[in-house]
């Protein structure tokens, strides 16, 4: 890459932190106001999926891996935050509790944001996001319809892996499976006082 797509990236990531901090600040406000708390979650969750895309950004530029942030996330919250980034009909059966995990937050709002943004454009009809406990671990099944195969066109198919590494990142996995004419992934992440070095 030249110098002068170097100082482009560089302006671009700077402009990009600027609109992100104000709209952190538009986050606060918006919990703090009854009237608007609802649609804290998914601003919450789209500012997480930002800042590690900058940070990201900010690492590709330099040549070194961006840093890690792992810390308790509470994955209910998250994970709803995220149902606004879809154009399809999104239902809850949510049924996991509130769950924490050790994890870097903007990973998982990767992860949650790639999934349902995959099932929105390759599936068909209303999007099912599920939250059970498992043994050690809470799952996450984001599931609808399949839709016959197209082919891809220009730079596509980046979500799935995305979303794989931040499963990974967080000790979890990431799968997908057919069921019935659904396609499913399956995210699952072990719980806070699952893991080895937990008190």
């Amino acid at each position: 890459m030249s110098d002068a797509a170097w100082e482009g990236v560089a302006d671009a990531e700077h402009e990009l932190r600027g609109p992100a901090a104000a709209l952190g600040m538009l986050a606060e406000r918006i919990r703090r106001d009854p009237e608007a708390h609802a649609y804290a979650d998914s601003l919450d969750a789209q500012l997480a999926r930002l800042g590690r895309a900058l940070d990201d950004l900010a690492a590709a530029r330099g040549g070194g891996p961006a840093p890690r942030r792992s810390a308790p996330v509470q994955l209910e919250p998250l994970a709803r935050g995220a149902f606004e980034g879809v154009g399809a009909e999104v239902m809850a059966d949510w049924r996991a509790g509130r769950p924490r995990v050790v994890a870097d937050r903007g990973r998982l709002a990767q992860a949650l944001g790639n999934l349902l943004a995959n099932a929105d454009e390759h599936g068909e009809g209303p999007i099912e996001v599920r939250g059970r406990r498992v043994p050690g671990a809470v799952r996450v099944e984001i599931r609808n319809r399949a839709r016959p195969a197209r082919p891809r066109h220009g730079d596509r198919g980046r979500g799935l892996p995305i979303a794989r590494a931040a499963a990974a990142s967080a000790g979890g996995r990431l799968e997908l499976a057919a069921e019935e004419g659904q396609v499913v992934a399956i995210l699952e992440l072990p719980v806070e006082d699952s893991r080895p070095d937990a008190a």
